[in-house]
């Protein structure tokens, strides 16, 4: 198992979608829109190990949220039943949820997470 190669899959494909993806937080004042990324939990299904990906698009609060929902779709659209294929790993990445959260609920920003369940075989 080698959590890190599956984050630096991850992390190659969502910078082809976008130029400011960050793995677990952003930088210190970034600037808006960027994409956060973070796997969350791991489950050992033998023979797979199955991980939750968390996405989140950040803009800032009081703005439009088309440019993040345009970027949430394109996103969703290439993560969604997509195989990752290496050498030495095979991760089939299925959508399990989308939600938008308001600047009513974060304060300093709004944001669309999607969650994904990776099955992640290693060879």
């Amino acid at each position: 198992m080698d959590t890190n190669s599956v984050a630096d899959l991850i992390l190659a494909k969502l910078s082809t979608l976008h130029s400011r993806v960050y793995r677990n937080e952003s930088i210190e004042a970034p600037t808006f829109p960027y994409v956060v990324f973070s796997l969350d939990s791991l489950t050992p299904m033998d023979p797979s190990t199955d991980y939750y990906l968390n996405v989140d698009v950040f803009e800032k609060p009081h703005t439009s949220v088309r440019a993040i929902e345009t970027l949430a779709d394109s996103i969703q659209d290439e993560l969604d039943n997509l195989v990752l294929r290496t050498v030495d790993l095979n991760v089939h990445s299925v959508l399990e949820q989308r939600q938008f959260i308001s600047q009513s609920d974060l304060t300093t920003g709004q944001m669309i997470n999607l969650r994904f369940v990776l099955r992640s075989y290693f060879i």
